[in-house]
């Protein structure tokens, strides 16, 4: 039985997402499943994939969410949504200038911002967490270099 029916169709659609990257996107615009340029979108979708399963599990297993602390109750879900793409809009555009830490640590503190996270010791933590295990992982297990920034690139000689 399905106890939180919103989380449910998430995981549902995240699973159709990741169905359709699997078979169709992947194969056809990056290369066949057993060639070595697939291996990051193929992982991605997989934890993607791992996600979605979990979080259906959860709809299914938890109780019902509380409509008074639901956002949608709130009026706040478009507000939300708004920011978060507007974030994301503006991280693609400035990747590329300002390079992947820099970048990535002002988008980090603005979502948690906009998902009202206030706590200063919390942010930089997570923050901190984050960006060193993914620039650990591109940049010294899988030997991918991440972008630096073309304004920054002249600072660092």
């Amino acid at each position: 039985m399905v106890r939180n029916p919103l989380d449910f169709k998430l995981g549902v659609g995240l699973t159709l997402f990741c169905l359709i990257l699997f078979f169709y996107l992947i194969p056809n615009h990056v290369g066949p499943i057993s060639e070595p340029d697939t291996f990051m979108p193929m992982m991605a979708t997989v934890f993607i994939q791992i996600l979605a399963v979990i979080l259906i599990i959860q709809a299914c297993g938890s109780s019902k969410i509380d409509q008074s602390q639901s956002p949608e109750k709130k009026g706040n879900s478009g507000k939300l949504l708004a920011g978060v793409v507007v974030v994301m809009v503006i991280y693609a555009w400035l990747l590329d200038l300002t390079g992947f830490l820099l970048t990535s640590s002002v988008v980090m503190v603005s979502l948690f911002i906009i998902f009202g996270v206030r706590s200063f010791k919390k942010i930089s933590l997570i923050m901190l967490i984050v960006l060193g295990l993914l620039y650990f992982s591109f940049e010294k297990l899988l030997y991918a270099p991440l972008p630096v920034g073309t304004l920054i690139e002249p600072f660092l000689g």
